[in-house]
């Protein structure tokens, strides 16, 4: 029986359909790196989140493996020109994660104007009404710069609007004709958004063209009262400068799902700082989301057997 590997927490519907399929799924812990490319010798299929690299030793490693599915939209992790030689197909899954995501964008918004962390931690303390940790501005008819505006981002960009009324600027390579229309989005060089936003989000792939996108320069031409977030790639932002620019104040804070090194040190200068609202990179988790992302498995069972997928990456 041909096996698949497993390195991620899939859910047992996605089991049962590989099963099904003739396929045997063998399941190790996403933390077992070594356990994992052991196991992977043998597999013609892996089905894996962002953490294991995908690279020419991996290949040279596993040279069974036909299929790659990524749980999730990012597939940084993936040399697609190593897997390419190889012929190796690689496949995600950019629909579940839209709402995740969106949500947990949302979330980072209103904990950090709300300052819903130190709200909490006072609370705990029967500390009540401490002027220096109230709340902030409203998120009502502010402006919110989305980097990227794909899916996610249009879907942010949607609940932002229509939920809280708040005008939405955007830079992408491409023009969202329909975000224009029917949200007012207007597109803007990136220069001119970090300038105007009240918040700003970041939705686009890590790449070496997002890589440290955001840097010193980038963060000082922020708002001194504006707020970031990076549900993206750890690496889109540069941490050390972020870390100097929110201990200076010239941001007033910022919300993390993703950091440049995953998992990060207990150490990191960014967990110190009371101004960050920090997520261990889960922004695409729910229980719909797990689901959808697990269901990678079918486009799995469609290339090897000899089929095209719904969600190819190459």
């Amino acid at each position: 029986m041909n096996r698949v590997l497993i390195n991620a927490e899939a859910h047992p519907d996605a089991l049962k359909i590989l099963a099904d399929n003739g396929l045997e799924p063998v399941y190790v812990p996403e933390a077992d790196v070594e356990g994992s490319f052991e196991a992977a010798r043998g597999c013609v299929g892996i089905v894996a989140n962002a953490s294991l690299p995908f690279d020419e030793a991996f290949f040279e490693l596993a040279p069974k493996v036909k299929v790659i599915g990524r749980m999730g939209v990012g597939y940084d992790n993936v040399d697609l020109d190593a897997a390419g030689r190889r012929g190796v197909r690689v496949v995600n899954t950019p629909l579940s994660i839209i709402q995740p995501v969106a949500e947990h964008t949302m979330m980072m918004m209103l904990a950090l104007v709300r300052r819903v962390v130190a709200g909490d931690r006072e609370a705990r303390e029967a500390v009540f009404r401490q002027p220096s940790n109230n709340p902030d501005f409203e998120l009502l008819g502010k402006t919110l710069g989305i980097i990227g505006l794909g899916r996610t981002g249009l879907r942010v960009a949607r609940t932002a609007r229509l939920g809280f009324d708040m005008k939405i600027l955007y830079h992408d390579q491409l023009a969202n004709a329909e975000a224009e229309a029917e949200l007012g989005a207007e597109r803007v060089e990136l220069d001119e958004l970090l300038g105007r936003s009240d918040i700003v989000t970041l939705h686009v792939n890590l790449s070496d063209n997002t890589r440290h996108l955001i840097d010193s320069e980038a963060l000082s031409k922020m708002k001194t009262g504006a707020y970031l977030i990076n549900v993206s790639r750890g690496s889109v932002v540069d941490e050390a400068a972020l870390v100097e620019v929110l201990r200076s104040g010239g941001i007033a804070g910022a919300g993390l799902d993703v950091y440049e090194e995953e998992p990060p040190t207990a150490d990191n200068p960014l967990f110190e700082l009371p101004n960050v609202v920090v997520t261990p990179h889960r922004a695409g988790f729910s229980r719909e989301g797990v689901y959808g992302c697990s269901m990678v498995v079918e486009d799995i069972v469609r290339i090897l057997n000899g089929e095209e997928p719904r969600f190819p990456v190459n």
